[in-house]
């Protein structure tokens, strides 16, 4: 009996002691065991599986027959263990071998003989664990690394994707991003056990995470990434002795970042995705004053990541050497300030992009990249000051000298205004101002801009305008005296030129309004047809006004400013010092006319000045509630 009882102790204890050994070997501190290759699970008594979306994620980085993967997490987060495998998405096979391990990891055999996995040495905290992976000399396949991390003991997370990874026979192309965070995940290949299902982010964009506290970031519009809605986005993380940089671009076949010593193009460095039928395609291109070509891109400057196009929005991720030579130029992201030049337009060239008709915005100050920050948009006050004055001399007080030169010659007749007749002082008043505004314009952007662009319809068509502007005075001292031969000929050609740069000064700003650097909203464009009609319809009324008073008086009303190229004799007339018939009329029409265009002005240079004026609209409502 006695001898039982000691057998019956000795089984307890046994038992006992593999339960508390085989808790410690469950929790395996020194790395996963070869038989979690398959599920990639850990057998952690107590531990739970996340449902949440990763915080770690796997970087790939092409080589030459190899792949540097990063194991790390943006929001800058550390793991204590973690197992990653490397599987074709077809067959489901193990492929290839892990090299370059750290001290901090160790290879794992998932079959025999071949490194076909690797995972943790200890359960010290790690961060951005780098190695490689080497695809076999004569495959050719889609291949996707797998992986689980622990962020402590009871906490992991299973089935975390690379981008998918082409390889042809040891050239290595990274395709696409890993699985998009609105959208479920799972494991890879489908074949694999078990399924994990994900919850999805409300944030639609990874790329906004972490800016401002693991990597610098630069939007537009102006901090846009706080609020996760960028037209276009840049952001830049250190990792060693690299920078990868994140690019998104919204309506747009290309979104680029240039790196510049100021904030104009010339002699700059930029990188571009582009859309290219569907796929991206990363260029390097250099910035020689304003044109821009692209260049042979050295395979140990810059590495695709990732990229995607969904629906209308490019987002791509790229790698870049810390000191880079271009053109001649070295670039060290890690020793010298930079502004950013940030781009995006809608069209390709043949070898190249095309003009940055979405969006150009250089950021306001230069910083070193290696510095976490967030970069503030450039003010444009400059471009601010040439729309606004613009506006003035083209909606406003030109409209308003050539309505008085046209229509009103034969009202307030019965004074003067410093021995000229009003309608002729107010007339060279508002056109005085009207050629002053304009030609100082054209210095400002001149000064801005640093040199002559014809790149855009509106800069063409406002050369033209303030040609035909500079000339008018110059042409008016000339004009010959009344019922002398050329006098017609410069009745003629008076108004032509008067018309024509208004003409062109409207179609000018038409145009501006869609320029990504004005930033004005497209129902701007509904303002200046407003501003079209109802100057239109003036006209047309007093045209009618004048008709009606050619019939009731017996001297006809000089309407158009050509009309005294044969009057002569009208202008000795009893009736030519009194006011032509419906003057009270035509003096309503144009207090209104004057009172409306003044208010069209006022609202657009108000607009210009503050653009982007929802922006700014909507950060007084917050202030003032």
């Amino acid at each position: 009996m006695r001898q039982m009882r000691r057998i019956w102790l000795m089984v307890v204890v046994v038992v006992l002691l593999q339960s508390l050994l085989s808790k410690e070997v469950l929790s395996f501190p020194d790395g996963a065991p070869p038989k979690a290759c398959l599920s990639l699970e850990p057998v952690h008594p107590g531990g739970q599986l996340q449902t949440s979306y990763p915080p770690y994620q796997v970087l790939p980085a092409a080589g030459q027959g190899r792949v540097r993967l990063i194991l790390g997490s943006p929001q800058g987060l550390a793991y204590e263990g973690f197992i990653i495998t490397a599987r074709d998405v077809e067959t489901g096979e193990y492929v290839g071998e892990f090299t370059n391990l750290p001290s901090s990891a160790k290879a794992l055999e998932c079959i025999p003989g071949i490194k076909n996995a690797v995972t943790h040495s200890s359960k010290e905290k790690k961060q951005n664990l780098e190695f490689d992976w080497e695809a076999p000399v004569n495959y050719e396949g889609t291949i996707i690394f797998n992986s689980t991390f622990a962020q402590d003991y009871s906490t992991y997370w299973v089935g975390v994707e690379s981008p998918r990874v082409t390889v042809l026979k040891r050239s290595i192309d990274i395709l696409t991003s890993s699985t998009a965070q609105n959208t479920f995940r799972t494991t890879t290949p489908p074949s694999f056990s078990p399924t994990v299902f994900y919850e999805p982010l409300k944030t639609q964009e990874p790329i906004y995470d972490g800016c401002g506290t693991t990597k610098t970031c630069f939007g537009v519009p102006e901090e846009c990434w706080q609020t996760k809605n960028c037209n276009a986005l840049v952001t830049v993380l250190v990792r060693g002795e690299r920078f990868l940089f994140e690019m998104l671009g919204r309506g747009a076949k290309y979104i680029a970042v240039g790196l510049s010593r100021d904030q104009s193009m010339g002699n700059d460095s930029v990188v571009e995705c582009t859309n290219e039928g569907g796929q991206i395609g990363l260029h390097m291109s250099w910035n020689n004053g304003k044109s821009n070509t692209r260049i042979p891109t050295p395979s140990d400057s810059i590495q695709l990541e990732s990229s995607a196009i969904r629906d209308d929005v490019i987002t791509c991720s790229f790698w870049r050497a810390k000191t880079t030579v271009v053109q001649g130029q070295r670039f060290d992201l890690a020793n010298t300030q930079y502004y950013l030049l940030l781009a995006s337009g809608s069209s390709l060239k043949a070898n190249g992009i095309g003009y940055h008709d979405v969006l150009r915005e250089p950021t306001g100050e230069s910083k070193f990249l290696s510095d976490v920050s967030s970069f503030k948009a450039s003010n444009n006050l400059l471009i601010r000051v040439h729309g606004a004055l613009m506006l003035a001399a083209w909606i406003g007080t030109a409209s308003v000298g050539i309505l008085l030169a046209r229509y009103y010659r034969q009202t307030w007749v019965s004074s003067q205004l410093c021995g000229k007749d009003h309608w002729f002082a107010w007339h060279r008043f508002f056109m005085v101002l009207t050629w002053l505004m304009t030609i100082s314009s054209f210095v400002i952007i001149f000064v801005e801009l640093g040199d002559w662009s014809s790149q855009t319809i509106h800069a063409s068509v406002g050369l033209a305008t303030t040609i035909l502007c500079f000339i008018q005075p110059f042409m008016a001292a000339m004009r010959p005296h009344p019922g002398a031969p050329r006098r017609s000929l410069f009745n003629w050609t008076h108004w032509f030129i008067g018309n024509a740069a208004q003409i062109c000064g409207i179609i000018a700003i038409f145009f501006a309004v869609r320029l990504s650097k004005a930033k004005l909203p497209e129902w701007v464009d509904w303002v200046l047809v407003a501003y079209v009609v109802f100057h239109v319809l003036t006209h047309l009324v007093l045209t009618f006004l004048g008709c009606a008073s050619d019939r009731q008086a017996s001297q006809r009303v000089n309407s158009f400013p050509m009309k005294d190229m044969h009057a002569r004799g009208s202008m000795v007339h009893p009736d030519a010092r009194r006011d032509a018939p419906h003057a009270g009329a035509r003096k309503t029409i144009f207090g209104i006319y004057f009172v409306v265009v003044a208010a069209f002005t006022a609202a657009l240079v108000v607009i210009v000045v503050l653009a982007p004026i929802e922006e700014t609209w909507d950060s007084f409502t917050k202030t003032v509630s």
